[in-house]
């Protein structure tokens, strides 16, 4: 028996009318048969798309890429909907289907914030570096919450009311006038599209802090982690390390430590640290950096290894949570009679 019951609080201001009449469109042309889990890898799948599209065609004009950033956020969000909607209306909900859904979406923000900064180069490293590191800790935050309150929280502005603003943003930029306008200086150089920027960054660190508020207490591995990300995003920022390189370290480094949150959560398991042998090397790895006891050659080399290290850790750490709740997959979905 499926006892799993799915605990969230969306205090969403915008969700309850972009189900009813925008997504609700769309679920009346989802096949009964199709699973929840499938829904979720194609929503997931038009991001991955959008990620190598920015990185395969970066010759591709702003209107073009902004045409192709819509379409596929419009997709991924109300995929991101239809799922949930999907799995009730079939009665399959499950722990393993919210797994999925809450993980890619570690995944699908980091590359969403990833097209934004493409989209707006160049971003200088220090800000890159900055608000990715929020980023990653605003979506850990989140997770270590659920585990801690045995509830997920969204607030009045979340997560979907910022991917539609994008969307909007996007569509507009179409129009010459207000493209004008977003290119245009503000102040000391920096140009309107700056706002969006800040706001993104506003929008993580409310995140983290309005979290910690609610919980009132910052458990001792998310400490590890948030300290550990943060020294990494700053060694990378101090090496000059290139954004997709070091956007690609800090990703992995938060996913496998997510990764164990949720596992904790879904699967009634001890709340671990992030992984000992990469956290101990952030640390050995940063003193010998600063204190130029290593070359170059052999820092890159380090990174490098540190990143098949990562990759292989978290296909291990998803397979194997995955793993645990194979029953709750679907190749189709049952018959309901």
């Amino acid at each position: 028996m499926n006892l799993y019951s799915y605990n969230c609080v969306d205090k969403s201001i915008l969700l309850p009318y972009f189900k009813k009449y925008y997504v609700s469109l769309y679920f009346k042309l989802i096949p009964q048969k199709l699973t929840a889990n499938f829904i979720t890898l194609l929503s997931t799948g038009l991001i991955v798309f959008l990620f190598f599209f920015v990185n395969w065609r970066p010759e591709a004009s702003s209107e073009i890429m902004a045409i192709v950033f819509a379409l596929c956020l419009n997709g991924y969000i109300v995929g991101d909907h239809l799922d949930g909607m999907q799995a009730k209306q079939t009665n399959t909900s499950s722990s393993l289907g919210e797994f999925l859904d809450h993980y890619m979406d570690v995944y699908n923000g980091a590359i969403v914030f990833y097209i934004i900064t493409i989209f707006f180069a160049p971003i200088p490293d220090l800000v890159f570096y900055g608000l990715l590191v929020l980023n990653c800790t605003a979506f850990a935050v989140t997770m270590v919450e659920e585990l801690e309150r045995k509830e997920l929280y969204f607030g009045v502005l979340g997560t979907l009311e910022g991917v539609v603003l994008l969307i909007f943003f996007f569509i507009l930029w179409l129009i010459p006038p207000i493209k004008e306008f977003w290119l245009s200086e503000i102040i000391a150089g920096y140009k309107a599209y700056w706002i969006v920027i800040i706001i993104l960054g506003l929008g993580y660190a409310l995140t983290i802090v309005d979290v910690l508020r609610r919980i009132k207490y910052s458990p001792r591995q998310f400490t590890v982690y948030s300290l550990l990300a943060l020294i990494l995003a700053y060694l990378l920022y101090s090496a000059g390390i290139d954004h997709l390189w070091g956007w690609l370290i800090l990703a992995l480094y938060s996913g496998e430590y997510i990764a164990k949150v949720m596992e904790s959560y879904l699967l009634s398991k001890k709340h671990r640290h992030p992984d000992i042998l990469i956290s101990v090397l952030i640390i050995v790895l940063s003193i010998c950096f600063f204190s130029k006891l290593i070359s170059t050659e052999s820092f890159q080399w380090i990174l490098w290894s540190m990143t098949a290290y990562l990759s292989v850790k978290v296909i291990y750490l998803f397979a194997w949570i995955v793993y645990q709740q194979r029953q709750f997959w679907y190749w189709i979905n049952p018959d309901q009679n």
